[in-house]
């Protein structure tokens, strides 16, 4: 239900644009992600993610003086080491993959001939997906916030260099990743991560 929402909302927004007329920015991402840690409460030890490469895609749509409308995916392979899991006698680490789906967009700090400044943002959601037995992926919302440059390299091609943190909303004291059991009881009401990535726009 959730993703036929999502692809719907995704569908209205490009046959809004395109029938005004717009271009359309594709940015393949490459990347580097870190931070992310988890308190859990039953023992009071805190499990950090592990720091990993990122990759994903952005697709731009110009709306007006020179802000522009953004749907921004990205994809983190890591894993939280010595987690205690019910029904395993000793720590063990998980394997965690990590995605983040926003809706936002840009607005300029400064735009010149060869050099663009601009912020960047988007709500949407985050996808964690621990690889163990007897655990669930959890699927939560989120948001984030940047700052970025785009240096054209001809009229229809500019390097992107971003650099953007995102939160992703838990509520405290709750409990993840459960199914058989579950692997962590988290304190604290917000997931936060860093990264910085690099990409091509194409403009068509």
């Amino acid at each position: 239900m959730l993703m036929k929402i999502l692809t719907r909302t995704l569908f209205l927004v490009l046959l809004s644009i395109s029938t005004n007329s717009y271009s359309v920015e594709i940015t393949p991402i490459l990347g580097f992600r870190g931070g992310g840690d988890f308190t859990d409460t039953t023992n009071d030890s805190t499990h950090t993610v592990v720091a990993s490469e990122i990759y994903g895609l952005i697709l731009g749509f110009p709306y007006e003086r020179g802000k522009s409308i953004e749907v921004y995916y990205s994809h983190q392979s890591s894993q939280l080491n010595s987690i205690n899991v019910e029904g395993q006698p000793d720590p063990v680490d998980i394997p965690l993959t990590i995605d983040y789906l926003h809706f936002g967009g840009t607005a300029p700090i400064s735009k010149q001939k060869d050099l663009e400044t601009f912020v960047s943002g988007g709500l949407g959601f985050t996808y964690l997906s621990p690889d163990f037995p007897d655990t669930q992926s959890d699927l939560r919302a989120s948001f984030s916030l940047g700052i970025g440059l785009k240096w054209p390299i001809t009229d229809s091609i500019a390097l992107r260099l971003e650099t953007r943190g995102l939160g992703t909303l838990f509520n405290s004291n709750s409990t993840i990743f459960c199914s058989g059991g579950c692997a962590i009881n988290v304190s604290g009401s917000l997931f936060i991560q860093g990264e910085v990535f690099a990409g091509l726009a194409f403009k068509f």
